[in-house]
């Protein structure tokens, strides 16, 4: 799956209905910016709007995650195709997430035992690492989170 030719597939679709951005987003209930953003390859569609995001542009889903119109013969195909490439890209999320979750899962424990320890300079450093080593767990898992519930 290539996101910048789904988004100029989802553009060249959409131009041929003669619809705005502004137009297919009110259709979908999101903004003309959302559409905008699928349309520059920025962020993929959320799944829960691809369906009637294909709907809307008479197209297949298979056809939108492959970025262009298929005939018969190329369906399965590229069905197979589209849907090994979604779940290798769920499975590296997954393994993301797990790794943010265990770095909280320390982060949290060694924050606890600095708490409880006594004052001195390297409580001070040892403070700043875990919440370097926290804000680094939040960031991977937003950016999980992100690639999940992108829109």
């Amino acid at each position: 799956m290539n996101q910048k030719e789904i988004g100029k597939f989802i553009a060249s679709i959409r131009k041929e209905k003669k619809m705005t951005q502004e137009q297919l987003g009110a259709l979908l209930g999101v903004t003309n910016k959302t559409v905008s953003r699928w349309e520059n390859g920025i962020y993929m569609p959320d799944i829960s709007v691809i369906p009637e995001l294909c709907s809307q542009l008479c197209i297949g889903i298979n056809e939108l995650l492959s970025g262009k119109r298929l005939s018969e013969p190329e369906y399965q195909e590229y069905a197979e195709e589209n849907l090994m490439l979604s779940l290798k890209e769920a499975k590296i999320i997954k393994k993301r997430a797990k790794i943010a979750d265990c770095l909280n899962s320390f982060t949290i424990g060694a924050l606890i035992a600095i708490f409880i320890s006594p004052e001195g300079a390297r409580k001070n450093i040892l403070l700043c690492i875990c919440i370097l080593l926290l804000l680094v767990s939040l960031s991977i898992n937003y950016n999980c989170r992100r690639k999940i519930f992108k829109n």
